[in-house]
């Protein structure tokens, strides 16, 4: 089976990060996928936004969890890169599946914060999903076990991945124990051997963020589940040449 072309944030590469511009793009240039990021604003809703704080991408100052909906959405998506772009703002995780759900495309959410007095996090994610029937669309990553823990016990149909920057012998036990469906592992630590390994306890693997030509095509070799990109165009270009 092909690896499957996951656009990190949406197109990233081109688009301003994690707008519904960038996801919309993504889909355009071919990708089968979208990886994005999910936080609570202060009035507890669940926004697409891949920092703790605002500075870096709108005009805002401060995190987040700081804001409420309606003035996180008031500041603008910075993009010194494409002036020529109308302007983005952040969109809810509702926004999105509400778009997604009429397209072929998985969806990776990923749960970003690691504060426990947010747990009430993985409860509006795994609502939203049921709202819009989209359990069987979409794969919830995390790199804390417990927030895992809980979206297996809310929403136990739904596949989950364990995010890992490196591959040791705990990740296969940790991956068993939780379950979860995958292991996402940072490409640096892809070798065949960790794949062989992680398919031999029945786990499959994605990497991440892969946007060098040469490193896409020695890891598209491979079997994994899927590769995250910047750049999805690029993946499908050689995807298409290997065909």
């Amino acid at each position: 089976m092909r690896t499957r072309n996951f656009a990190h944030r949406g197109f990233k590469g081109e688009f301003p990060e994690n707008t519904m511009l960038a996801f919309e793009e993504a889909y355009k240039a071919g990708a089968d996928g979208i990886e994005l990021d999910v936080r609570l604003t202060r009035d507890k809703e669940v926004v697409i936004f891949h920092d703790e704080n605002v500075d870096r991408l709108t005009e805002g100052k401060g995190t987040v969890d700081s804001y409420t909906l309606k003035e996180l959405q008031a500041f603008k998506i910075k993009d010194p890169k494409r002036p020529d772009l109308m302007e983005q703002t952040i969109p809810t995780l509702a926004d999105y599946l509400n778009w997604v759900k009429d397209t072929p495309l998985l969806t990776n959410i990923e749960l970003k914060t690691k504060d426990e007095k947010d747990r009430e996090l993985e409860e509006k994610v795994a609502e939203l999903i049921r709202r819009h029937g989209m359990q069987s669309k979409l794969i919830v990553s995390s790199f804390y076990q417990d927030r895992l823990e809980r979206i297996i016990s809310q929403l136990p149909e739904v596949q989950t991945a364990l995010l890992v920057p490196h591959f040791n012998e705990s990740v296969i036990t940790d991956s068993k124990n939780l379950p979860v469906d995958f292991i996402h592992l940072k490409a640096v630590s892809v070798t065949p051997e960790v794949v062989e390994e992680a398919h031999r306890h029945g786990k499959a693997i994605s990497t991440w963020t892969v946007n060098d030509y040469e490193d896409m095509k020695k890891l598209n070799e491979l079997v994994l589940f899927a590769i995250i990109t910047d750049f999805p165009d690029r993946l499908k270009a050689l995807q298409k040449e290997e065909e």
